[in-house]
């Protein structure tokens, strides 16, 4: 009996705390338990995050049979994703037919929407004329565990089509005894039925206040979880008392993480990158005015490709060289010839150690390309490639998520476009930038964390110099949070993507001072028109999101360095260590 789980039915916040007080196992989360129990509210399923055991959320959207229409379908499909959403293990469903069958399409409309969330088929498998055939069916459907009084108003009745029901089950399927248990009945419910599972509300009377049953607020049969009943099972099965509820965990501070470090260390970087680069830059700068390329191709991945991005338009719109991003494989995969003499290839990483960006570079180096190799780790093999190097010096990263050798990336691109331009406006806005950064790092950009604390999906909108750090947002909302988000250029996300953008789904903007911005903002606001969430960082002070203004090809670099404090908090509260993504690694060796 020591292996017997013990279930509980809550509805209240403070009957999560009870069950777990008294040593639930998994909780089920309802609301209006006296009335069956109904899918519980968006607040309590938060609170219960909080819990130390799996909860599982009801799913039923009122009282009364289990035959559902198409709104109210529709409404439970929606509250699958507001338990999943809302970080719970599992769902408990449970749907039939006007004439008591399992509705098996809902039931498998419901448990593809769960995904690999745990799910519980309720006691709706009571009113079958043969709660037994529907353990094959609840297997074939992916359901984790049946819950049953086994066709009878109790357990205790119950009981042999309980015991007949775990024999077809097996291993396939959880069969859950419930109804009517109660300390003085459990052991011998699971001596006579073999389960390894029991569910039970075990609550006491609430003592009601007149005046809120005469007005209706409250029933006079009202009640309330009673922790001392959750140790009485306990007991009652021969189990240990459980241990004195722990105090949760204080939440981690978003400062201590090495991704906040990294990216606070940013400023320095830049203005040490600049300063030692000064000569090795004019030098470049002097050879591509000698010998023009007729274009530019770069060579990147991740995060350093989203810089190569930033570059095009910054390229393209200083210098007026056309510039194309490789496809590594070309000469990694294909081993294709390429006809690139002259050009200027700008090969951008953080770590200079990934074959295909090496075999990529080197191809286009011995087609006649100029090879300049924009790397962190001075020492790698494709700073030993290069023809000339420019260092970011952005120093050891040890956060999976690249944040400092990002931004050294995108300001020693501009750095070298004002040279080769001779930019003087520019070079003297870039003697100031790192000052400018130290501040945008500090911007309180917290307005954007609670509607991002659930979501599921994000649009991530930027256009000209902004695009590349839009691209890299989508990318940090990803490995660091767990979120999935597209970037797409302010004009390009209305060509087909803003289809799906509908009420409450987020899209963050990324709004400079020049006439790109104007898009960007122009689009968010159609987006809000029709009820998304629109989170703008506008450098006119426009948005939701405080930007700092300067030089329309800087802001970006502002921007992204706001982002970056403001990624690493949202994916500390939704749970994710950002410094250790699962799956993922610093240095991703592709070919």
């Amino acid at each position: 009996m020591v292996d017997t789980l013990i279930e509980i039915c809550v509805d209240s916040p403070g009957g999560l705390h009870d069950a777990v007080a008294g040593g639930a196992d998994r909780i089920e989360l309802c609301a209006a338990l006296s009335l069956g129990g109904l899918t519980p509210s968006p607040g309590l399923m938060a609170l219960a995050l909080d819990c130390p055991v799996p909860v599982r959320a009801m799913i039923r959207p009122r009282e009364g049979d289990f035959h559902y229409d198409a709104a109210e379908r529709a409404a439970m499909l929606r509250d699958v994703d507001a338990a999943r959403d809302a970080g719970l293990s599992g769902v408990v469903i449970g749907a039939l037919t006007p004439d008591c069958q399992l509705d098996v399409p809902l039931l498998e409309q419901l448990v593809a929407r769960a995904a690999d969330l745990d799910v519980t088929l309720h006691r709706a498998v009571d009113l079958l004329v043969d709660p037994v055939a529907a353990v094959a069916i609840a297997a074939r459907l992916g359901i984790r565990t049946i819950l049953t009084a086994g066709g009878a108003p109790t357990a205790r009745e119950g009981e042999a089509t309980i015991s007949a029901m775990r024999r077809e089950a097996g291993n396939r399927v959880e069969i859950m005894a419930g109804s009517g248990v109660r300390a003085a009945n459990v052991a011998t419910l699971v001596a006579r039925t073999g389960v390894a599972a029991v569910h039970a509300s075990a609550s006491k009377p609430r003592a009601p206040s007149g005046k809120g049953v005469e007005m209706g607020f409250e029933t006079a049969l009202a009640r309330v979880t009673d922790a001392a009943e959750v140790a009485a099972l306990r007991r009652a099965l021969q189990r240990p008392p459980a241990p004195p509820t722990a105090r949760p965990a204080e939440p981690r501070d978003p400062a201590t993480t090495l991704m906040h470090r990294e990216a606070g260390e940013a400023p320095a970087v830049v203005a040490q990158m600049l300063a030692r680069n000064r000569t090795a830059i004019a030098q470049v700068a002097a050879r591509l005015r000698d010998r023009p390329p007729p274009f530019i191709v770069t060579c990147a991945r991740g995060s350093s490709d989203h810089a190569a991005t930033f570059g095009k338009y910054l390229f393209e719109t200083q210098v007026g060289v056309p510039v194309a991003s490789a496809a590594p494989s070309i000469a990694s995969v294909y081993d294709a010839p390429l006809r690139t003499d002259g050009a200027l290839c700008l090969a951008i990483s953080q770590s200079g150690q990934s074959p295909d960006l090496l075999a990529a570079a080197a191809a286009h180096q011995k087609a006649g390309a100029f090879l300049v190799a924009l790397v962190n780790d001075e020492g790698s093999p494709l700073a030993g490639l290069a023809d000339a190097v420019l260092p970011l010096c952005a120093g050891p990263e040890r956060s999976v998520a690249a944040t400092k050798s990002y931004i050294a990336s995108l300001a020693v691109q501009v750095a070298l476009a004002a040279a080769w331009r001779g930019n003087a406006a520019l070079t003297a806005a870039l003697e100031t930038l790192p000052a400018s950064m130290a501040k945008a790092f500090d911007l309180d950009w917290s307005a954007a964390l609670p509607p991002l604390l659930a979501a599921r999906n994000l649009f991530v909108l930027g256009r000209g110099h902004s695009f590349g750090i839009a691209q890299e947002a989508a990318l940090k909302f990803k490995e660091t949070c767990g979120l999935h988000a597209e970037a797409f250029s302010a004009a390009e996300v209305r060509h087909g993507p803003m289809a799906i953008v509908g009420r409450g789904f987020p899209v963050l903007g990324f709004a400079t001072s020049d006439p790109t911005g104007d898009d960007v903002r122009a689009a968010s606001t159609q987006f809000a028109d029709r009820g998304a969430l629109a989170l703008v960082s506008d450098a006119r002070g426009n948005g939701m999101l405080p930007a700092i203004a300067a030089d329309p090809v800087l802001e970006p670099i502002l921007m992204v360095q706001s982002f970056y404090r403001f990624v690493n908090a949202l994916a500390v509260a939704r749970g994710v260590d950002p410094d250790a993504p699962p799956h993922l690694k610093k240095v991703t060796e592709t070919r």
